[in-house]
């Protein structure tokens, strides 16, 4: 097993025996939706009532072997966003695992529309649906900063079905309801997108 299967694995495992309800995003989730591509870390949503929740998960992951690396706030909704996480192996190698508690504010619509997907041949998880991972690349997508979101999108939108461009849309607007869209008009972002690459 590879150290980003036994990062996976591991997280998963402390997940479930708390019984929290998480999905897969992020790089992993992309390559099981659409184009298999390189990925160093694990990027979890994690559905949570409230940050007091959040920061006991957080301290049930550091007491099993993970070191807390930083905190994220989402200073709009005043909420903790990100926990990055390192996992380390027996070898000393280290993997990030970031848990996403309100990062995008619909943390818990992509929890509850996962589907179980094997992203190794040992490891069977929730993965975030196309359209919730479209959604969460059009609010991340930076043209400096983070190339690897554009590149996401692009084959997320050239396999996206019609009902995967109806939930982008109605999660870009729900994001925006909810105070998470960081200042930008996300509805009209992601049309630019859907009518570039697709």
């Amino acid at each position: 097993m590879n150290l980003l299967a036994q990062a996976l694995q591991s997280a998963a495992a402390l997940l479930d025996r708390q019984q929290r309800h998480w999905a897969l995003v992020g790089g992993l989730a992309v390559s099981a939706r659409s184009i298999p591509r390189f990925t160093s870390d694990v990027d979890l949503a994690v559905a949570v009532a409230d940050d007091k929740t959040a920061e006991e998960l957080v301290r049930s992951f550091a007491a099993t072997g993970f070191r807390l690396s930083a905190l994220v706030e989402q200073e709009a909704a005043d909420r903790l966003a990100t926990a990055r996480l390192e996992s380390t192996t027996a070898n000393d190698d280290e993997v990030l695992v970031d848990l996403l508690f309100a990062s995008s504010g619909i943390e818990a619509e992509i929890v509850a529309a996962a589907e179980r997907v094997a992203i190794f041949p040992e490891l069977t998880v929730p993965v975030a649906t196309r359209g919730h991972l479209i959604a969460v690349k059009v609010l991340s997508q930076d043209d400096d900063a983070r190339q690897q979101d554009l590149i996401d999108l692009r084959n997320l939108l050239a396999v996206a079905t019609d009902e995967d461009l109806r939930l982008a849309r109605e999660s870009v607007q729900l994001i925006t309801a909810r105070g998470f869209n960081r200042e930008r008009e996300l509805a009209v972002d992601l049309e630019a997108f859907v009518k570039r690459m697709r």
